[in-house]
C-alpha cells in the first residue's frame, strides 16, 4: 500500500470512528419524544385502544395520578383483548397493560440504552428525570439515527451484513379466506406483530397488530365475523435479498414501516422487522468500531444506490 493509500485509508477510518462514537455516545435526550401520550390506570381500556389507532401510536403510557407504572401496547391488545363487547367494555386499562416499566434518565447514552431494549425485549423506554416522566424512546428513534449515520458511511466492511443474514425464514402465514379471529389467535400464540395472508402460494395481503387493534376498536364483537380478506393491507412492499441493513432501514424510516417483505426472484424468502434492523445496526457498529481501534478494520469503498422497492 503506497503512502497516500495508506493516508486516505487512516482518514477515513478516523471519519468512520468519530462518526460512530458521535452514534453510540448520543445521548436519549437528543432523540427522545418529549410528548407522551398516557392514560389513567382505571380508565376504560377502549379509550387506550381509541388512542393508539387516532394517533397511530404503538404504545400508551400508563399511569397512576402522576407516577408512570407501565405502558399498554399493540402487542397486549393482539394477545389479551377479549372479542366480546360486554367483556372488552368493563375491562380498564390495568386489567391489560404490561406492568413491567424499565426506566432511563435523560442524559443515558444510546449505547447503553440499546441493550436494555434488547435484555427486556421492548421496543420503548419511558425517560424520567427526578422521578418525573419527561420523555419516551423507541426502536423508531434509534432507526432514524441510524440512518443519519448511513449519510456519512463511506466504507463497506466484512461485518455489513444483507437483510437474507437477519430476516426471519419462517413466515407466519393464514389462508386468504380464514376467519380474522384465527389470524389474531395466531400472532397472540407466535407473539409476533404480523401474519401475511397467502393465495394459494403467492402473498395476497398483510395483516399487522395495529391493523388487529383497529377492528377491535370498530366493534370487538364484529371481529368474530370478519374475514381476513376483510383486514388485510396490499399490496405489500417487498426488497431483494441482497439489500443491506441500511438500504433496508433507510426504507423502513423513508415510508414509516416497521416490517419488509424479503423475495429473490419474487419469490419469498423471509420477512425483517425493525426490531432485527436495530439490534443488527447496533452491534454492527459495535463491531466496526472495535476493528478500527484494533487496526484490523477490512474493507472496501460502498458504492450507495438507490433500492428498488417492489410490491406484491
Amino acid at each position: 500500500m503506497g503512502f497516500l493509500d495508506s493516508f486516505k485509508k487512516k482518514k477515513i477510518e478516523e471519519g468512520l470512528k468519530k462518526c460512530i462514537d458521535g452514534v453510540l455516545k448520543t445521548p436519549v435526550s437528543e432523540i427522545m419524544s418529549k410528548y407522551v401520550i398516557s392514560i389513567q390506570k382505571n380508565e376504560k381500556l377502549s379509550n387506550a385502544a381509541e388512542i393508539i389507532v387516532g394517533e397511530k401510536v404503538s404504545c400508551v403510557v400508563v399511569k397512576d395520578e402522576e407516577r408512570p407504572i407501565g405502558v399498554i401496547t399493540e402487542r397486549d391488545f393482539l394477545k389479551k383483548a377479549p372479542l366480546d363487547k360486554k367483556k372488552f367494555d368493563n375491562l380498564k386499562v390495568n386489567n391489560l397493560m404490561s406492568p413491567k416499566l424499565v426506566t432511563i434518565n435523560p442524559e443515558t447514552k444510546v449505547v447503553e440504552a440499546v441493550p436494555i431494549l434488547v435484555k427486556n425485549n421492548f421496543r420503548k423506554l419511558v425517560v424520567e428525570k427526578d422521578g418525573k416522566m419527561v420523555g419516551i424512546v423507541t426502536q423508531t428513534d434509534f432507526v432514524r439515527l441510524f440512518d443519519k449515520f448511513y449519510n456519512s458511511l463511506e466504507a463497506k466492511t466484512s461485518d455489513l451484513l444483507n437483510v437474507e443474514q437477519m430476516m426471519s425464514k419462517n413466515v407466519v402465514s393464514i389462508r386468504k379466506g380464514s376467519k380474522f379471529a384465527d389470524a389474531k389467535k395466531r400472532m397472540a400464540e407466535k407473539d409476533i406483530g404480523s401474519i401475511i395472508i397467502l393465495d394459494g402460494t403467492k402473498v395476497a395481503g398483510i395483516i399487522t397488530e395495529y391493523d388487529v387493534v383497529a377492528k377491535i376498536v370498530e366493534d370487538p364483537e364484529k371481529c368474530n365475523k370478519l374475514f381476513v380478506d376483510n383486514v388485510m393491507i396490499y399490496p405489500v412492499m417487498t426488497i431483494d435479498v441482497d439489500v443491506n441493513i441500511f438500504e433496508a432501514n433507510r426504507i423502513m424510516v423513508t415510508d414509516n414501516v416497521r416490517r419488509l417483505l424479503i423475495t429473490e426472484n419474487d419469490e419469498l424468502k423471509g420477512i425483517l422487522t425493525q426490531t432485527d434492523i436495530c439490534r443488527s445496526i447496533f452491534y454492527f457498529l459495535k463491531a466496526t468500531l472495535w476493528y478500527v481501534e484494533k487496526g484490523d478494520l477490512k474493507w472496501e469503498k460502498l458504492e450507495k444506490r438507490t433500492v428498488k422497492k417492489k410490491f406484491v
